[in-house]
């Protein structure tokens, strides 16, 4: 088995390397190209001005930036027909080339300055029709692994990040981004907190996490939020401020290294399950509704293992964690059946439970 953190990073990196060309190399590669041909252009007329009129070559080179930039000076040295003539020919044909530099720089400030405008305002649009989205704050190496896990999932994910860097490397990963600091109420307004689902603080110390916490609970009551920390206590304090779950990274991955050792095959087991190794089995949860048929029915009676080839490992109710329920337990509205089995009998699973 991998460590604690590999399975992630592979995601990460994996999206990562998908990343589209960035546009500052088509910029570049645009000007490149009108300056490399006036470059080409004045060596043209230094060694022309050599050959036709036998100048020096600072003077064939002070000629030709004159003639080039049709500043209008005097001539350096007197000319023949022929250099009168290649002189107009240079003259012409550098004052095209310095147009179009300059146009192509006009352009790719204007084009830049414009394509920045238009796609701030087609993400802020796109992160205002999202919602049942997940927040994640800070895009630190655990934040690339959650936000990596969850778009395989296939869930809207939306990022809060305040290093310009990073906001501009998501940006180029078409990854919605809202840049700011996380624990302020207007950021996570514009991150769409309101309508998120839920919401993953990683930021790098806990006080920001704490900060963040606090400030999402006060804008909505029924988000679901996780959040990490990192010091002794800190689980507790953040708790204290809203969030439905505290994680320590570091405890999780020292509890996680003993389980390979003592145990394996469990972690085995939950590595498959949880998709880590296979996407094919799978935990998932399946909350009953109001208007559930299967409220008030006992386990035996629905038979999901028959029906659709699931097995029920254990049932939430409220705060309580009842694992391997027995056949004849009756289930109620708000119960959350957290169910195993494969991708097509999970699907199967939902339908027997709509009609039974």
């Amino acid at each position: 088995m991998s460590g604690v953190n590999e399975a992630p990073q592979r995601m990460a990196l994996s999206v990562v390397r998908s990343a589209p060309r960035r546009p500052g190399l088509l910029k570049r590669a645009r000007i490149a190209k009108p300056a490399l041909l006036l470059a080409l252009l004045f060596a043209i007329g230094i060694l022309g001005y050599r050959l036709i009129e036998g100048a020096g070559w600072w003077d064939a080179f002070y000629m030709t930036a004159i003639t080039v930039t049709t500043v209008g000076y005097r001539e350096v040295f007197p000319l023949s027909h022929a250099g009168q003539l290649f002189t107009v020919v240079l003259l012409g044909v550098g004052l095209g080339l310095i147009l179009l530099v300059a146009t192509e720089i006009g352009r790719t400030v204007l084009e830049g300055e414009l394509r920045e405008m238009f796609g701030m305002v087609r993400r802020s649009r796109m992160i205002e029709r999202m919602s049942r989205h997940q927040i994640v704050c800070g895009w630190g190496r655990m934040g690339q692994a959650v936000v990596a896990e969850l778009r395989n999932r296939n869930h809207s994910v939306v990022v809060v990040e305040r290093n310009a860097e990073k906001v501009q490397r998501l940006r180029e990963l078409e990854i919605p981004v809202v840049a700011g600091d996380a624990s302020l109420e207007a950021t996570l307004r514009a991150a769409g907190v309101e309508r998120a689902h839920g919401l993953v603080s990683c930021l790098n110390d806990d006080a920001h996490n704490v900060y963040t916490v606090l400030t999402a609970r006060s804008l909505n009551a029924a988000l679901f939020i996780v959040a990490r920390a990192s010091e002794e206590g800190a689980e507790e304090r953040i708790r204290r401020a809203g969030a439905n779950r505290a994680v320590n990274p570091y405890q999780l991955g020292g509890m996680r290294l003993a389980h390979l050792l003592v145990k394996p095959s469990v972690v085995d087991f939950l590595d498959f399950s949880l998709g880590t190794v296979s996407r094919d089995l799978r935990l998932e949860e399946v909350v009953l509704g109001p208007a559930s048929p299967l409220d008030g029915r006992t386990l035996a009676e629905v038979d999901l293992r028959r029906k659709s080839g699931v097995g029920v490992v254990a049932i939430q109710r409220g705060q309580t964690l009842i694992p391997n329920p027995e056949p004849d337990m009756r289930l109620a509205a708000g119960d959350t059946l957290i169910v195993l089995g494969t991708h097509k009998q999970l699907e199967e699973c939902e339908t027997v439970m709509s009609r039974t």
